[in-house]
């Protein structure tokens, strides 16, 4: 908890020093902090504690100076080292929340009138903006709370801290585990729920119109009406809405161009597989050519093998290549179930529970936020992909499909409450009010109001899921969780699957073995996902913004 707190405290301040000189700099100075911002968020957490230690110890040797102790061995406990690295992601990302609630206050009428008086902005941001502000981050900081715990076990593990995952491995029976979630979720309910008392939050409530009317599911005339059913028309909305699309190709680029990097990776595997059958060759042995040994596996990058190979002698680059498939397609896969079953929930949500089962829903949804999500995900899944025998009782499909259905359904409560609170919004218009009134049914009403208004939301939303299922890939590996689950060989850990995430998971001794190659690669290509998934968040969620400024 000491480390958890001081880590917060430590971003909630830093991010508000930056917010403050990005907001208060020139247009190029901000530019630059925001795409430094940008770059940093694709980092995996994990990696700032790798750089951490191999900067340590770089210098220790170098000047025999120990800088920072980053390694916790009996009663030499370390703080400063997991403190900095727990704060780095929660620093970026309250930093970017930061210049979103600020740059929206900005526009307010207060802010005006207060500099048609003469204030600076330095003083209108600090006096009349940030008591606002804080408000609005305090409801809005839960997720990334969500994460930091998520990411305390990664530093707990890494830093060799008896913290929650080592109490939890200690005693891994049901009164153990419920012991430990337990003394996780108390403290910071308690925190929220007096908070939100104290500052009297408000909730959504269901419109009180719906509790009156009984909407029917379906209308037929209603259905034919729509456009989709009219052939002439519908030919015509496509050919404007292709128009459309040439003309405004170019503004867009910020999100084709990051798709298209994930396509052309995803293709460029596909290929291998349909060519080569995803064959991976192992090479033991280096000879020279009078037949003398040079090396043996693993060997370092050369002109003959380009990124090197594992212990094992097998190539990294065919292992890239064959298991950024399986990354890809399992996390779209996830973040896609996640969506679907969340809306599909989310409208049983909102027009037939009561207000009783909906708050229930709430709370369960806000309890969820106070567990770590990696913590609950790894419980659940060690029964399945954790094997000391060698041998399976389950087929790699069997437990693929696990491992999906787990990862997928572990946030149900949570997606069908932020995609029902979304719907109830446009259901508050009064548009939708009039519609129901003059006896619009449940499938019209979704298509022609709710559909249009959720959509840009729920693309945002998905996209924010694919990067949370990428870090937890990373963050349950470390806890040697992996994809389709490992087997034991000669006391190191094969994977059933090559993926990325598992890549780098086995590979994380080598920076104190300066086997650099092994790991670099897919930590690499892992980068370029989150960033490009984050470029898409980003440009999907200024669209959005456009989008509504202008309706």
């Amino acid at each position: 908890m000491l480390i958890l707190v001081a880590s917060l405290l430590l971003s909630l301040i830093s991010s508000f020093v930056l917010s403050f000189i990005t907001l208060l700099s020139k247009g190029f100075i901000k530019k630059i902090l925001l795409h430094i911002a940008k770059f940093l968020e694709s980092f995996p957490d994990f990696s700032f504690i790798f750089l951490i230690q191999i900067l340590v110890v770089q210098v220790y040797l170098k000047t025999d100076i120990l800088i920072l102790q980053f390694y916790s061995l009996g009663d030499n406990l370390v703080y400063i080292a997991p403190i900095l690295c727990l704060s780095i992601l929660p620093t970026l990302l309250l930093f970017k929340l930061f210049i979103l609630l600020f740059e929206e206050e900005w526009g307010k009428s207060y802010v005006e009138l207060a500099r048609s008086k003469g204030l600076s902005n330095f003083e209108v941001l600090l006096k009349h903006c940030t008591t606002n502000v804080l408000k609005s981050l305090f409801f809005q900081s839960k997720s990334i709370v969500w994460l930091s715990l998520s990411s305390l076990l990664i530093i707990e593990y890494l830093f060799g801290i008896n913290g929650i995952l080592y109490y939890l491995k200690a005693d891994f029976s049901p009164s153990g585990t419920t012991f430990i979630l337990l003394s996780i979720f108390t403290p910071f309910f308690l925190v929220y729920a007096v908070a939100e008392r104290i500052v009297d939050k408000e909730q959504i409530e269901r419109n009180v119109i719906f509790n009156n009317f009984n909407l029917s599911m379906l209308n037929i005339q209603q259905v034919k009406s729509i456009n989709i059913f009219r052939k002439k028309e519908s030919r015509r909305g496509i050919s404007e809405t292709l128009k459309i699309v040439r003309i405004n190709l170019f503004k867009y680029l910020n999100i084709i161009i990051p798709i298209l990097i994930v396509f052309g990776l995803l293709l460029t595997s596909f290929l291998y597989f349909i060519f080569f059958n995803d064959k991976i060759d192992q090479i033991n042995y280096i000879y020279n050519d009078e037949g003398e040994m040079e090396s043996m596996a693993p060997h370092p990058p050369s002109s003959n093998i380009l990124f090197g190979t594992d212990p094992f002698g097998y190539s990294i680059l065919q292992q890239l290549i064959v298991g950024i498939k399986y990354t890809i397609l399992i996390t779209l896969i996830i973040a896609t179930i996640r969506i679907v079953t969340g809306y599909l929930f989310a409208i049983l949500y909102v027009f037939y529970l009561n207000n009783k089962l909906r708050v229930a829903i709430n709370s369960i949804a806000d309890g969820i936020h106070f567990l770590p999500l990696t913590l609950l995900t790894y419980i659940l899944l060690i029964p399945i992909l954790i094997n000391s025998t060698g041998v399976w009782e389950t087929t790699l499909t069997e437990r693929l499909i696990l491992q999906i259905l787990i990862m997928s359904f572990v946030v149900l409560p949570v997606t069908t409450s932020s995609i029902g609170n979304e719907m109830n919004e446009t259901l508050k218009k009064e548009y939708v009010q009039s519609s129901v009134v003059m006896g619009g049914s449940l499938i019209w009403i979704l298509i022609k109001h709710i559909n249009p208004q959720l959509w840009p939301k729920i693309l945002l939303l998905w996209s924010q899921h694919i990067v949370q299922v990428l870090q937890m890939f990373v963050h349950l590996g470390i806890l040697s969780i992996f994809v389709g689950g490992a087997t034991y060989q000669s006391s190191e850990l094969i994977l059933n699957i090559y993926e990325l995430s598992g890549m780098i998971s086995i590979s994380r001794e080598v920076f104190m073995t300066k086997q650099y190659w092994m790991i670099l690669p897919p930590l690499f290509t892992f980068m370029i996902l989150i960033y490009c998934f984050n470029t898409i968040v980003n440009g999907i969620s200024k669209k959005s913004i456009y989008l509504s400024k202008k309706g």
